[in-house]
């Protein structure tokens, strides 16, 4: 009983003080292939809790006044889809999209801003590309 009080008291304790931070940039040139600097939009977030998602950063972001972000919100599963970051439009009618990297190695995220959980201190790219049906192996059809 004694054990599982202090594991409780300790639980409680670690997640009352979560201090994740993310570090969100973004690159508004479009396919500059780079990952590096400079970037357009360099900033932290802080504060978050462990489970946060990218999403939840950029609405504490926004909320502070260090960004501003839209998008398209599909709900479950899909979830949100970001069309501009501090007033830079990407849109598919243009072929343009808002491509996104993270982790150690900085390689695009198979998750969206909804699910993505980015770890403490990571930093998450925004890189403007532009897609065609040679860059994307599959055949764009405007008709669907």
């Amino acid at each position: 009983m004694r054990v599982e009080v202090l594991l409780l008291v300790t639980l409680l304790f670690t997640s009352c003080f979560a201090d994740k931070a993310v570090r969100i940039v973004a690159i508004n040139q479009l396919d500059s292939g780079r990952t590096g600097p400079p970037y357009d939009l360099d900033i932290t977030v802080t504060g978050l809790d462990d489970g946060a998602t990218l999403l939840d950063a950029m609405n504490k972001a926004q909320d502070q006044g260090l960004m501003t972000y839209s998008g398209i919100d599909y709900g479950p599963p899909l979830g949100m889809y970001i069309t501009t970051i501090d007033g830079v439009e990407r849109r598919m009618e243009d072929k343009e999209y808002w491509q996104i990297l993270g982790g150690a190695d900085m390689k695009p995220l198979d998750l969206g801003v909804s699910s993505y959980v980015p770890s403490d201190n990571e930093t998450v790219l925004f890189r403007s590309m532009t897609f065609s049906s040679d860059k994307a192996g599959a055949e764009v059809h405007e008709d669907l």
